[in-house]
Order: structure tokens, then C-alpha cells, then sequence
């Protein structure tokens, strides 16, 4: 090979190598750092900070608040901005809400509101906005797994009175009859025969704790400050080990006695997993059996 053109190669080669790092540095210049990848989300439940609360919430009204036609109330439960909508019922405990908050539960209404405005071509529209208003709130005490919020509207106002008690099986286990005494006199209960009392603004618990079905005596009364005494129930009812009662005596100071006092029963049934069956095996036709003249059923509780 002559010199000449091994030296041409050599300069070639030079300069191509001298390009390529060039073009590498540049690269280096223009494209920006790679960041770093995100970490993924825990999808673990938040834990509560010292002075929270954690508990299952089971948010129920006592009377429905009367909505026009396709008009609905939109409530949620707000832990700083985090809001958790819910639906309640009336006098039911309804699905938990997962809480893990100040045990100062904050409810919350959804306010929507009709806003003037313009759009990108300067034409008027009207456009809505959808806030967060404050609605209701209670107390919860610590370490009670299984509150009952109950939610009672305010005659006039966009707000509702909001009242917290314990459901937690423990304490309130299925078959079990509670009164929850709202009035300023005391409550008598005769239950099967045994007695118990419901102090003003108190709650008590029946002796008894069904363990199967029964139909039982039940007597309520009250009893006011002046002596007075006035029987609110007298009927047998049907009790039994599949479902639990929380019993409301409430009171209307204004009102003559015969209608001063107001009861309400929630009723709550314990849920049932289905179980797997197998195949029915095939069986014989039973012969038609001549029909027995019906009993007549027992009172049902009002």
C-alpha cells in the first residue's frame, strides 16, 4: 500500500472516531437526565396517627329528608381532603365505612352551584361547581370497633343532627333487645317477665339474650318527674337469636301525654353465607297431605 493512502485512512479514521464522541457528548447535553422510577402506591390502608381513630361506620337516617323528583342528597365522610361518599337508609344499619380519622367524624354534603361564565370564544355559558360543604358531626369514642351513626335533619336547615352509639357484637350480640332513651323521664320495660329501666338520655340492656325463637311479653312505660305514669306498649312480640333491636323512646315536651312520647325499632339480621350443597338426590313424590286449619299468628311488634 502506498503511504499517501494509508495516510488518508489513518486521518479518515481519526476523524470519524473525533465525530462520534462529539455527536455522544452532545446527546449527553440535550436529552435530559433520566429520572428516577416512581414508587408505586402502597395499597396498604393508611395507619392511624396517634390520637385517631380506626372503626367501621354505619351511617343510617331517622327520617329521610324529603328530596324533589330526580333530586338526591350526596354525603360523604371527610378525613382532611379525602372524602368517602356513602348512601344511608332510614332506621337501618346499613354497609360499614372504613374510618381511620379524628374521633370527630365530619360529615359532608355536596353543594352544586349554578356559576356564570364565559368560554374561549367569549360567549356566555353557565357552568356547575361542586363543593364540600359541612353537614353534621359526632363523637366517636376510642376502641369501639362498630359504630351506628344516626343522622336526624335539622327542620329548616341544610344540616343534620348527628348521633354515634356502639353496635359492636360484643356488647350488642345478636338476640339482645336495647332501649335507647331519648326523653327526660325514665323508661320501664317488662320483657318476658323480667324488668329493666332506661334512665333519661341512657341506654340499657334487656337481661335477656335470646338463644331461639320466642313469642314474649313485652310492656313498656314511662315514668315522669311529677309521678305520673304512662304505658306506651302492651303486647307479646316475636324474638329470636337471628336478629337484635335497638329501641328509641323519644319525647315532644309540648304535647299533651296521650301524644308526648314516640318509640321506633331498628331491627338488624344477621347476614347468612350460603353453603355449597351438592346435587339434590332424586326423590319420591310426597302424597298431598290434607290441609290443617291455620292458627292465628301472634301479634308482630309496631
Amino acid at each position: 500500500m502506498k503511504p499517501r493512502f494509508f495516510l488518508a485512512g489513518m486521518l479518515f479514521l481519526a476523524t470519524s472516531l473525533s465525530l462520534a464522541a462529539l455527536d455522544k457528548e452532545t446527546a449527553k447535553k440535550d436529552d435530559p437526565q433520566p429520572k428516577p422510577a416512581a414508587e408505586k402506591e402502597s395499597k396498604r390502608p393508611r395507619r392511624a396517627a396517634p390520637g385517631e381513630i380506626t372503626c367501621s361506620l354505619h351511617l343510617t337516617w331517622w327520617d329521610e329528608p324529603p328530596m324533589a323528583e330526580g333530586e338526591r342528597l350526596e354525603l360523604a365522610i371527610q378525613v382532611d381532603k379525602t372524602t368517602t361518599p356513602f348512601m344511608a337508609g332510614q332506621m337501618q344499619i346499613g354497609p360499614a365505612v372504613e374510618y381511620i380519622g379524628p374521633g370527630a367524624v365530619t360529615i359532608v354534603r355536596k353543594l352544586k352551584t349554578q356559576v356564570e361564565d364565559v368560554d374561549k370564544k367569549g360567549k356566555p355559558i353557565t357552568r356547575t361547581v361542586e363543593n364540600w360543604v359541612p353537614f353534621a358531626s359526632c363523637v366517636v369514642p376510642a376502641g369501639q370497633p362498630d359504630i351506628l351513626v344516626l343522622l336526624m335533619l335539622v327542620p329548616g336547615k341544610p344540616q343534620a343532627i348527628a348521633r354515634a352509639f356502639d353496635i359492636n357484637q360484643e356488647t350488642f350480640p345478636f338476640g339482645s333487645f336495647h332501649i335507647l332513651n331519648f326523653s327526660k323521664a325514665r323508661v320501664g320495660c317488662s320483657l318476658a317477665g323480667k324488668v329493666f329501666f332506661a334512665e333519661p338520655g341512657q341506654r340499657a340492656k334487656s337481661p335477656m339474650v335470646m338463644s331461639q325463637r320466642q313469642v314474649v311479653n313485652f310492656r313498656l312505660a314511662v315514668f315522669e318527674t311529677g309521678g305520673a305514669q304512662r304505658r306506651l306498649y302492651s303486647t307479646p312480640i316475636i324474638l329470636d337469636e337471628r336478629t337484635r333491636r335497638l329501641y328509641f323512646v323519644t319525647e315532644y315536651p309540648g304535647n299533651e301525654i296521650e301524644q308526648r312520647y314516640d318509640t321506633r325499632t331498628l331491627v338488624d339480621y344477621r347476614q347468612v353465607q350460603p353453603t355449597a350443597t351438592e346435587d339434590p338426590a332424586t326423590e319420591k313424590p310426597e302424597p298431598k297431605a290434607t290441609k290443617a286449619p291455620t292458627k292465628a299468628a301472634p301479634k308482630a311488634e309496631k
